[in-house]
C-alpha cells in the first residue's frame, strides 16, 4: 500500500521549514490516516535543511544523532556539520529522506510506503568483504 502528496515550501517559509514540515505530516495523517515514513525532495531542498540546521541556533537545538550500536541519541555538538537524513515527528512518525532529482526546487512529497524499495548497491560475489569500494564485474 502506497499513499503519497505534493508540498511546497512558500517564499519567506525557509526559517520554518521544519514546521511546514510538519503542517504537511499533519495533513497528511489527516487525509491517509497514516503517517509518512518517507520524505522525498531534490538535492538543493535537502542542502537548504541542511544549511538552515546548521545556521539557525533553534533548528540545531532540534538535531539528534543516533549511535547504531547502542541506539542512544545525542544532541548535535556545535561543531558538528549537519547532514540531515530524517525528520522525527512527534514519536509518531520517523521519516526517512530520499532524493527525487524530478522534484522541482521548494516541493517535497511525503510517502507512506508499507513497502519501500530501497535501491542498495549489490556486491558481485568475487568482491572480498572487507573491501569498502564496491568492486566492478
Amino acid at each position: 500500500m502506497k499513499f503519497e502528496k505534493l508540498y511546497s515550501i512558500k517564499n519567506g517559509e525557509w526559517t520554518r521549514w521544519s514546521n511546514t514540515i510538519a503542517d504537511a505530516i499533519r495533513d497528511f495523517y489527516t487525509v491517509y490516516s497514516f503517517y509518512p515514513n518517507i520524505l522525498e525532495a531534490n538535492d538543493h531542498t535537502f542542502s537548504q535543511f541542511d544549511f538552515l540546521a546548521n545556521v539557525v541556533p533553534n533548528e540545531r537545538q532540534c538535531v539528534t544523532t543516533t549511535d547504531d550500536v547502542t541506539g542512544t541519541t545525542k544532541l548535535a555538538d556545535e561543531t558538528d556539520d549537519i547532514y540531515l537524513s530524517s525528520f522525527d515527528f512527534c514519536d509518531e512518525a520517523d521519516i526517512d529522506f530520499a532524493v527525487d532529482h524530478h522534484l522541482p526546487d521548494k516541493k517535497f512529497r511525503l510517502v507512506y510506503d508499507d513497502e519501500p524499495e530501497w535501491d542498495e548497491q549489490e556486491m558481485p560475489e568475487n568482491c572480498p568483504e572487507n573491501e569498502f569500494e564496491p568492486c566492478l564485474s
